[in-house]
């Protein structure tokens, strides 16, 4: 009785500890702009070179550069938007230092090295891109900034030049963002160098011609002035210049205050829904799991506190993906643990062995998902990139909290010895998997899936997406009032002026703002406006371009192949390449199924889908990967690993792992499901178009990785069978060598 006394003990105080960490841990989190607000910024852009014409190469390198200082600031997925022709409007979330931001976005950062008189010698091309860091005076320890010379000799010759003037005029003036109307050394020679002087930076005597591959700008630079001058240096120079239209403000979130409480609310349905689950079908175990999901929920949160993350919508998609990865490798030890009880084995035993088998699955499926991860936070941008950072977290997590802490959990009960008799109160009662021709049962989904594409593809080429205002442009009103919004008299309103594809958030209850998929012309902007007014309600408007909305696409769609190529390699190592080929068909399968039914049934399609996508990509590739798995397992412990099979082999090979795989992918999918069905439950309608699009691509993951891909990897796995065959019934033909028959 003693030795069960430990483990009941530890695991009440990891539930104790966990409920204690929880309100200090959501208290600290960093909300994004959609969830929480934060502040915007609004830049006229005109070129470098005054009577100069901006073009859309421009534009899209101005908007990269922001990103590389936005980058610079530790800020997460900012909101970027164009307006009209030459307006960028930049939307940082969170509380921030707004001056600093200011200074580090708006600042062109054009280096050049002048003389005294002002004339250009050197442009900021001299400098090697990313080349500034850090130093310090060896002798009075004041702070430096180093910057790599790329051109040494153009260097040396304007040193040359610089070293002939006469002393006192013999300097060298490196210059932030010289301005030819209003910059002059002359009357910033006082103040060159000094401290919080961030356009004449330095002024150094030159006596003689410096064959240097680097230079120094010293002066009374505190470490956080010479840090933040080499951020702006090594991000780069922009490519315009900025000039700010307005003042800076607060703006409301995108989806709305209400959104965090209700997704709370979500995610305690759905934890008590999960473990009531868990609880009937592993009884102990299913506490223990429930306890570990708990703790990996907890230190997702804590972890993505401590990198600086920012918890926005992709955050959440990335979440519900976890909490079905996390929920899988339970199940996936469980189920194993459950099949060698079967076999009559000891608890003990069992546990061990279970354990030993489920890793494999468990690792191949969680490394496919990470190297998904990694290759979309590396070529990602924004919304892509949190996602990305969300999910990499979770994948440590989930191994971490519900494999190696759950099984260590677990052990000591067994250790205990309270349970070697009473193995079904740990475990749950095993049952034997249902033999059934799931070759056969695959026919039906595969049509009824194929048809579903093809109408789709039809449907696409006759009407088209109903694609929002996020790729088509259009008008944004910004409301807000003293009272409450009445959300039905505005969608009266917009409706009065034939307005019908528009999109309506509720930031607070006396904030928000609608999408409308037009431009209103002068006319009509001036009598909605005037609508608003008679209502009480304060209203600004702005055009929305989408030419970010399109390089987001462009860049998520790069990113997403970056990463199907990355699982073809790491799939075809590790199992073959039949196997690779099959996964990376079914992803794509999943993902037409999605846009099928949304081009079929017409929903809006906004740049929300894209964290959907991502989602069933990563649930998809995880499920399918444990299907392999266990075909790979079967196939040596059935034949002996032989590479030649006979068509009836290959078939029974595909039923036997489909029935120790079944129930397992369809509990996962229920938990999952569970999640998505909860956030619709709970009223989340802000973010509708992506809940009803994981929840199609759930059931379209499961179909295809239980039914639909087996059917295909078998036709793979029979042509090479056959194509073995026919080789080896080929006559040997005769070799030729200088008319010498062998």
């Amino acid at each position: 009785m003693k030795k069960i006394l430990k483990p009941i003990i530890i695991l009440l105080s990891i539930v104790i500890v966990s409920i204690f960490l929880v309100k200090p841990t959501l208290k600290n989190v960093s909300y994004g702009i959609d969830l929480q607000g934060g502040f915007e910024m609004l830049y006229k852009i005109e070129p470098l070179v005054k009577g100069d014409t901006l073009t859309d190469n421009d534009l899209d390198n101005t908007y990269k550069a922001i990103l590389n200082r936005i980058d610079t600031l530790r800020v997460s997925e900012p909101v970027i938007n164009f307006e009209g022709d030459n307006l960028i409007r930049i939307q940082l979330p969170g509380k921030m230092n707004e001056k600093e931001a200011r200074e580090r976005i708006g600042t062109t950062a054009v280096l050049s090295i002048r003389d005294n008189e002002d004339n250009l010698l050197l442009s900021s091309n001299v400098f090697g891109r990313g080349g500034a860091s850090l130093t310090q005076d060896p002798q009075s320890f004041e702070y430096q900034v180093k910057l790599d010379i790329k051109d040494t000799s153009a260097f040396y010759e304007a040193t040359k030049i610089i070293s002939k003037k006469p002393s006192g005029e013999n300097v060298m003036v490196i210059w932030l963002d010289f301005d030819e109307e209003t910059d002059s050394y002359k009357n910033s020679e006082s103040t060159c160098g000094e401290k919080g002087n961030m356009k004449c930076i330095s002024a150094a005597r030159v006596n003689e011609p410096l064959n240097s591959s680097s230079v120094v700008i010293e002066g009374n630079l505190t470490k956080e002035t010479a840090e933040n001058l080499i951020d702006l240096i090594n991000s780069g120079s922009l490519p315009t210049k900025l000039i700010e239209e307005a003042t800076p403000k607060s703006v409301s979130p995108t989806f709305g205050s209400e959104t965090i409480s209700k997704t709370g609310i979500a995610g305690i349905i759905t934890f008590a829904l999960i473990m009531i689950i868990l609880l009937i079908k592993y009884r102990l175990s299913g506490v223990i799991a429930s306890v570990c999901l708990f703790v990996y929920a907890l230190f997702v949160f804590i972890v993505f506190n401590l990198v600086g993350g920012v918890f926005t919508l992709t955050g959440i998609a990335a979440l519900v993906l976890g909490i079905g990865m996390a929920v899988d490798s339970i199940i996936i030890s469980n189920s194993r643990v459950q099949d060698e009880l079967l076999k009559g084995k000891k608890l003990k035993e069992a546990f061990k062995d279970g354990n030993k088998n489920s890793l494999g699955a468990i690792i191949d499926a969680n490394i496919t998902t990470f190297i998904a991860g990694v290759v979309l936070y590396i070529f990602g941008e924004s919304s892509v990139k949190g996602f990305a950072t969300m999910l990499i977290i979770t994948i440590f997590i989930t191994v971490l909290c519900t494999v190696i802490l759950y099984r260590i959990l677990i052990k000591l009960f067994i250790d205990s010895k309270v349970f070697n008799d009473s193995e079904t109160l740990l475990f749950g009662k095993p049952k034997e998997p249902k033999q059934k021709d799931y070759v056969k049962l695959g026919k039906i989904p595969t049509i009824i899936s194929l048809t579903v594409i093809v109408v789709g593809i039809i449907f696409t080429c006759v009407r088209g997406f109903n694609f929002g205002v996020d790729f088509t442009g259009g008008t944004n009103i910004n409301i807000s009032s003293s009272n409450d919004i009445d959300f039905n008299k505005v969608t009266e309103l917009v409706k009065d002026y034939d307005i019908r594809d528009y999109d309506y958030y509720m930031g607070t209850k006396k904030e928000g703002f609608i999408k409308l998929n037009d431009i209103l012309d002068d006319e009509t902007s001036i009598k909605v406006k005037q609508e608003f007014d008679n209502l009480g309600y304060t209203t600004s408007s702005s055009e929305i371009s989408t030419l970010v909305t399109k390089n987001l696409t462009k860049n998520a769609i790069k990113s997403l192949i970056y990463s199907f190529i990355a699982i073809i390699i790491y799939v075809a190592i590790r199992f073959n390449m039949n196997f690779a080929v099959t996964g990376i068909i079914m992803l794509i399968h999943d993902v037409l199924v999605i846009l099928s039914i949304f081009a079929i049934f017409y929903i809006p399609v906004d740049f929300i889908i894209v964290a959907s996508l991502l989602t069933i990509i990563g649930y998809s590739i995880n499920d399918t990967i444990v299907v392999f798995d266990r075909i790979r397992e079967n196939r040596k412990k059935l034949y002996h690993n032989r590479k030649e099979l006979t068509d009836e082999e290959i078939n029974n090979l595909v039923n036997v792992s489909s029935s120790n795989t079944f129930n397992r992918n369809i509990w996962t999918s229920i938990t999952t499901i569970i999640a998505v069905v909860s956030l619709i439950c709970v009223g989340l309608n802000d973010i509708y178009t992506f809940n009803i699009s994981v929840l199609i691509g759930l059931i379209a993951g499961t179909i295809s990785s239980l039914l639909i891909g087996p059917r295909l990897w078998i036709r793979f796995e029979k042509r090479t069978m056959h194509k073995k065959d026919d080789d080896e019934d080929k006559e040997p033909e005769e070799l030729k060598i200088k008319g010498i028959n062998i």
